[in-house]
This record gives C-alpha cells, sequence and structure tokens, in this order.
C-alpha cells in the first residue's frame, strides 16, 4: 500500500512540475488551494435548485461566499435537520430515516424478463389514464433494459432509451478504432477487419475502379490459402492475390497520412480529413435513424478534435498515429448518442435522473441492492473506509443520496412502482433494495417475506416451454432445391457427398456454393491433406525417388520438398500455428519414408503419381447413357516382377481406416471413390484383373504408416457399381430432397439449420430438483 501510494505521489509531482515550466495549473489542485487559503469570491448571487448530492470541495467554496448563496430544498420543513445550510445531504441523518412507501408499490419477481412483464402490467393498469409522455420507466440497473425494450416491442409500446447507445458503439469511431489497430502492425485480422467496415466498404465500393468480383471473397480465399500473420506485400501471384494488393494499395493510400510522429494538433487535422474522405461522398439523412447517428458521431468527435487541435504543443508532445487516434477516442467513448425526441415514446431514465423527471406515472425496475443504493467496498484505491476519511463521496453518502431521490419520488409522483428482482439475467442471486427496509419496524418482516418468497407472490402467466440447444426438428425449413442442368460427369469422390446428404451435395455441387471465412488460426484438414499430396507428388514424379531403398535419403527427399512448398505457400510471416503443423507432417513424412523403402525393397515401382482423368475419357453407362466418371488418381504402382498394379488414394486422417471403414457402414456402402477408380484405370489401359486397390496411410501414430489393401471381391465391387448406378439416377432424377438429419460434413449449417433450437418442456419443482 505505502509503495503504490509514494509512487502515485511521484507520478504526481512530475506532472505539477511539468505544468509548472509550462506556466500552467492542475484545476482540480487551484480549487482546492482556493478554498484552504480562503480565496473563493463571487460579486452575483447564486441560487442552488435542488443540488442535494454535490462535490465536497464546491460546498467548502460556496460556505465562503456565505450571504450570497441561496438553496432551494424540495422537502418539508420537518426534514431541515437532514439538509445542511447549502441544500447539502447530511448523511448521518439519513441512516434511520423511513421513507414512506405503501406495500402494494413493491413488486417482487424472479428474473429480468419478469421484471420487463411486471413493468407492461403496472402500465396496463392506468388504464389509458396517462398518455405515453406523462409515463417514466426508471432503469438503475441497465441489464433490464433489453428485456424492457423487448417487451414494450411485443406490445406496441414505444421507448426512448437515452443512454442506449454510446459513441463507441457508432461507426465512425469504431472505423477510426479499426485504423489505428491496422496502423499498429499491421496484422492480418486487423486489416481484415478494418475492411470489412461497413462505411469503408462502401469507400472501397466508390474506390473500385478496374476491380471486379466479390473482393471479400478473394480476402478470405487468400487468407486461407497462405495464413499470414501479418499482411506485408500480398503477392499478386494470380488472380485473388492480385485483388488483395489492389485492396491494400488503396487502404494504405488512404491511411497514408497517419505515418510518424506528430503533435496531437497535427493528428486532428488528418483524422478529421480521413474522416472527410470516407464519409463526404455520402448521402446522410439527420432524419433517418443511421444517418442521425452517424453525424452525431462525427459531431463528438469534430468537438475533440477541436480541443485537441487548440492543445499546447509543448504539453501534448509528439505522438505515433495509432496512440493519438485512441488518446482522443477515449476522451468521449462512453459519450451517449440520444435517440430522437419523440412525445409518442416512454422514456427511460436512470435513476439519478428520475427526481427531477416531472412525469406524474413512473415505474421503476432493478430496485436490488448495488444499483439502489449503489456502494463500493472493493475499489484497489480507495476503499470505502479510506473515502471516507478523505471526505470523499462513501456508501453512507451514496445512501443519503438515494434515500433521498426516493422521498422524492414517493412524495412527487401520483403512481409509483417499484420492480425488484431476485436474480440477474446470468442466474445471480440479488438481494433487495435496504431503501425498501426503511421503513416502521413492524413491516420489515412482511417486506422480508414478500421478497424471499415465503409469502406468495403476484401470479404471473409464464411461458410453459424454454428454448435450450438441440437438433430436433424445427419449424423452419432450408430453401429446397430448384430445378438445374442435369450433371454430364460426376468425379468419384462426389458420390460419398450424395450418400451422406443429397441436398448438400446440391448445394456444393450443383449450386457451387462454397463456405469462406477469415477465421482459421491453423491449416485445416483439407489444406494439411494437400500438402502430404503435394510433396508426395513430386517425390513421385522423379523417377530415382522410386528405386530408392534407404529410409533416411527418402525423408531427406522429401522434407526438402515440404520446406520449399511451405515457403512457397505460406511465406515467411505465417502463423505459428503453421510451423508446428509442418512439423508434425514432417515427422508423418518420415514415418512415410521407412514404410516405402520397405515397399521399394520387396520390387514395388511407382508408375505414375496425380493421373488426372477428365472430360469423357471414363464413361460410366447407367440405362444407356454415360456418366463420365472424373478423378484424380494419387499414386498407381507397377511390380517388377508379375506387373501387377496397385491403385492408391493418401490418407492423413489422424485414425488411418482401412478402405473397407470408410466406405461401407453396416454392409452398405457410403463411399464410392477406390471402387470407381477401376473404372478410372481403364482410361489409362491398366485392366481391372491386375488392380489393387488401397490406402497409404499417414496417420497420428507415427508408427503406423502402411499400406491398406481393400480385400474387396468382384462381387463386392458389382455391388458398388449398382450403388453408383442408383446414384446417377437419382441426380438425373433431380432428387436433392430433404437434408439429411446426421451428415457426415456439413459445409453449410446456416442454410441447413444445424445446431438449433430445440423447444423443451420446462422442468417440474420436482424434476429441477
Amino acid at each position: 500500500e505505502v509503495g503504490r501510494w509514494q509512487t502515485l505521489a511521484e507520478v504526481q509531482q512530475a506532472y505539477l512540475r511539468r505544468l509548472e515550466k509550462l506556466g500552467l495549473v492542475d484545476t482540480q489542485l487551484a480549487r482546492l488551494q482556493a478554498v484552504n487559503n480562503s480565496q473563493c469570491r463571487c460579486a452575483n448571487d447564486i441560487v442552488l435548485v435542488g443540488l442535494a448530492d454535490m462535490p465536497r470541495v464546491a460546498e467548502k467554496m460556496l460556505e465562503q461566499i456565505g450571504d450570497r448563496v441561496t438553496a432551494l430544498v424540495y422537502a418539508p420543513p420537518a426534514m431541515a435537520e437532514r439538509f445542511t445550510k447549502l441544500g447539502a445531504l447530511v448523511s448521518g441523518a439519513w441512516r434511520q430515516a423511513h421513507i414512506e412507501l405503501a406495500d402494494e408499490q413493491l413488486i417482487v419477481v424472479d428474473g429480468p424478463a419478469d421484471q420487463a412483464t411486471a413493468a407492461v402490467d403496472a402500465l396496463a393498469g392506468y388504464a389509458g389514464k396517462y398518455a405515453a409522455d406523462e409515463i417514466t420507466m426508471g432503469v438503475p440497473d441497465v441489464g433490464v433494459v433489453p428485456f424492457l425494450e423487448r417487451r414494450f416491442e411485443q406490445f406496441d409500446l414505444p421507448s426512448r432509451y437515452a443512454e442506449a447507445l454510446r459513441l463507441r458503439q457508432t461507426a465512425p469511431y469504431r472505423l477510426l478504432s479499426a485504423v489505428a489497430d491496422y496502423l499498429d502492425g499491421g496484422r492480418f485480422a486487423d486489416f481484415a477487419a478494418l475492411v470489412r467496415h461497413p462505411d469503408l466498404e462502401i469507400w472501397l465500393a466508390g474506390e473500385d475502379d478496374d476491380q471486379s468480383g466479390d473482393w471479400l471473397a478473394a480476402l478470405d480465399t487468400w487468407y486461407t490459402r497462405h495464413l499470414q500473420s501479418r499482411l506485408g506485400k500480398a503477392a499478386p501471384d494470380n488472380d485473388v492475390g492480385g485483388k488483395v494488393a489492389a485492396i491494400q494499395k488503396k487502404i494504405d493510400r488512404l491511411c497514408k497520412p497517419f505515418r510518424g510522429q506528430r503533435p496531437l494538433a497535427e493528428w486532428a487535422k488528418e483524422i478529421a480529413g480521413f474522416l472527410v474522405a470516407v464519409y463526404a461522398r455520402r448521402q446522410l439523412d439527420a432524419n433517418h435513424t443511421r444517418g442521425r447517428i452517424v453525424l452525431a458521431a462525427c459531431e463528438k468527435i469534430h468537438a475533440v478534435l477541436k480541443e485537441a487541435f487548440g492543445a499546447d504543443a509543448k504539453l501534448a508532445g509528439r505522438w505515433g498515429a495509432p496512440d493519438a487516434v485512441r488518446l482522443l477516442l477515449r476522451q468521449i467513448d462512453d459519450e451517449p448518442i440520444p435517440p430522437l425526441a419523440g412525445h409518442s415514446a416512454i422514456e427511460l431514465l436512470g435513476w439519478l435522473e428520475l427526481p427531477l423527471d416531472d412525469a406524474p406515472a413512473l415505474v421503476v425496475t432493478g430496485f436490488n441492492d448495488g444499483f439502489v443504493p449503489s456502494f463500493i467496498n472493493a475499489d484497489p484505491f480507495l476503499p470505502n473506509g479510506l473515502r471516507r476519511q478523505l471526505g470523499l463521496e462513501d456508501n453512507d453518502r451514496r445512501y443519503a443520496r438515494d434515500a433521498y431521490a426516493l422521498a422524492v419520488l414517493a412524495g412527487s409522483r401520483r403512481e409509483l412502482r417499484l420492480i425488484a428482482g431476485r436474480r440477474s439475467a446470468e442466474g445471480d442471486p440479488l438481494t433487495p433494495s435496504r431503501l425498501a427496509f426503511a421503513c416502521p419496524r413492524e413491516k420489515i418482516a412482511g417486506r422480508v417475506l414478500a421478497y424471499f418468497g415465503l409469502a406468495a407472490s403476484p401470479s404471473r402467466d409464464r411461458v410453459p416451454r424454454g428454448l435450450v440447444a438441440g437438433r430436433v426438428q424445427s419449424t423452419f425449413q432450408p430453401p429446397p432445391p430448384v430445378p438445374k442442368e442435369p450433371l454430364a460427369s460426376l468425379r468419384v469422390t462426389q458420390f460419398r457427398d450424395y450418400l451422406a446428404c443429397p441436398y448438400r451435395f446440391y448445394l456444393k455441387h450443383v449450386l457451387k456454393l462454397v463456405s469462406l471465412d477469415d477465421l482459421a488460426e491453423e491449416i485445416d484438414a483439407a489444406t494439411f491433406g494437400w500438402l502430404a499430396h503435394e510433396v508426395l507428388k513430386a517425390f513421385g514424379q522423379d523417377p530415382d525417388n522410386s528405386r530408392l531403398t534407404s529410409a533416411e535419403k527418402i525423408a531427406d527427399v522429401l522434407s526438402a520438398e515440404l520446406a520449399r512448398l511451405v515457403v512457397g505457400r505460406y511465406g515467411k510471416q505465417r502463423l505459428p500455428a503453421v510451423d508446428l503443423q509442418v512439423e508434425h507432417l514432417r515427422l508423418r513424412l518420415t514415418s512415410f519414408a521407412r514404410w516405402q523403402a520397405e515397399w521399394a525393397a520387396q520390387g514395388w515401382r511407382i508408375a505414375t503419381t496425380e493421373v488426372e482423368i477428365d472430360g469423357e475419357a471414363a464413361p460410366f453407362l447407367v440405362d444407356g447413357r454415360p456418366m463420365y466418371l472424373r478423378g484424380r488418381i494419387d499414386r498407381i504402382d507397377r511390380h517388377d516382377g508379375d506387373g501387377r498394379y496397385v491403385i492408391f488414394d493418401y490418407k492423413t486422417s489422424d485414425k488411418g481406416q482401412s478402405p473397407n471403414a470408410t466406405h461401407r457402414k453396416n454392409d452398405c456402402w457410403i463411399d464410392l471413390q477406390l471402387p470407381l477408380y477401376c473404372h478410372l484405370a481403364r482410361a489409362i489401359e491398366i485392366q481391372d484383373a491386375k488392380i489393387g486397390l488401397g490406402y497409404i496411410v499417414l496417420p497420428k501414430d507415427l508408427t503406423a504408416a502402411k499400406d491398406q489393401l481393400a480385400d474387396w471381391t468382384p462381387e463386392d465391387l458389382q455391388a458398388a457399381d449398382a450403388q453408383a448406378r442408383e446414384v446417377v439416377r437419382r441426380i438425373r432424377a433431380g432428387e436433392f430432397w430433404p437434408p439429411a438429419p446426421d451428415p457426415t460434413f456439413d459445409d453449410f449449417p446456416a442454410i441447413c439449420l444445424g445446431q438449433r433450437l430445440e423447444v423443451r418442456p420446462r422442468p417440474t419443482e420436482m424434476e429441477s430438483e
């Protein structure tokens, strides 16, 4: 404690010395010195209206002015001893004060949704006696506000909450904050957040001269492909990279003035210029909600920029743009952006605003301890006891302030309802306001029983069922398939997709939908497999590698190719997780090298790799009409001795499952990739009788890299062909409905309503226990 305060004192002294050198003074310190030296003077009369809770230093300054001050206090003469001569509260006099409240004015319910329902019930009880501008809703606990607004909307009750929107939530504020983050290191995540800002997106669209296509999709594709931690220079190695480089160039041109170190006043000018550049061409309507919010936010930002522009350069110092932007925004981030005033709306006001509101009907929610009265006990620098000794605002003073406010409300409103909740929105228990028990002793027990549920509380209709996470049938349905031109060809891997879910097959392979985002933090499973395939492809394309029987030499070749491929795809600014995954893949390839050496020693040679069969080379007759099969065979090996062939597919999944496990389930075909390879093999003149089918697995277990050959009989392969023909018939017939309830893959959960909410009955009290 002592060391902390000594450090703070040293910081303050350094601050005061710097002000003194600049010929400036601290306003608060000057006021304290004026009070201590009895230097407060005023030539005019001062009238204080309703200032029961004023800062202590202001009270001491007014005391020195003496007879020129008149205090007007709303309270009966009998309460005069509870106020000072200046109308300020005497904290001790309010500790035992009774507040006149009728029991029926206190309403106790369970959670915030119940508070909102009780508030609507209270309004309904007025039976049209008051207009909307004659009703005020008090919200000491802002956590109740969303529930109130939702309930009011359900009953077509217009409401207005002046504190609903803060400046930090507005588009101009978030735009400047995003710019500061991007300038502070060039991280890709910050760049992506910046270009996704709606207002900057509009600006980019206005700057789009020769760019075409969806550049956000290009950005997501580029990131997923390269996984860069920092943007650097987006090499235009292809169309996607070119679009990203063009976007980056425009953003950097817009942000070019934000370079270097400058005085705060100069940064204020540049920030204003940036906002003008982004918003100047926009048509913003002050009568429209969005336009009004943007204009109001810009006005508040302009006000703080104007102050900074006039700041003394010696005092302000020199700043980098990110720090300057954050410093200026921090001064106004909590400023409210009030909605348009309307006579037909019910005002939602905070607790301290209620005594000065003149609406005759008042309903207060959140009438719980911690909100009414508020208190501070765990402040690390100024706990309550120290506050009391220093004459600062302490819990006794807060209690007195809120007790007086409640007394004002009780004495000035024709209608008053105070609603307390037993639980917060998070389910945490709440305690009742102590002010509810500022009453005669004979009433306290009844109010305790009412709050803690030992006495019957007013019954309220509740929603009989609740929403919980689940995957049962929803009342909503995905959009049904629309007839399209029949497919003339299929990749052999697409049969698996259809067997898993015809509807998702339709989305992916008929409509060509793709799910894109920039949320990846590591190489996904598909790209991990692609890396392995590319390394093994390069290994197999060199005929000399096929005859290597040294595991060490094979591992060296694979490791070198992996390093080359990773640098080419991910560069030097790749995410740290990429390096970890690459090293893990290197270990799997080393395990593969041991298997490959043994396989080559048995007389097997790599005949070809990555054989692409496309076009009409592999017709598959179904009802006399060809469906052309397409696909890429990872590897075909041939034995030097007897000329046998084996068609291999590389598998990098962690488990390293066998072909039968991945292709069949409960004696039913769920994947037809390997059986259909037989038809692709005929296109390159390899006969069925000499073909073996299997996997080369590179699983997570580094001792388990090996070949896994399928043991299917000719009858099994005929059954697979029959299943493939049935799939083709259904695709030609346009059978893509309904969606499978539990597919093996789901690239489109938003369309297919994955992870829906299930409706279940509420548990009974016995079940809850």
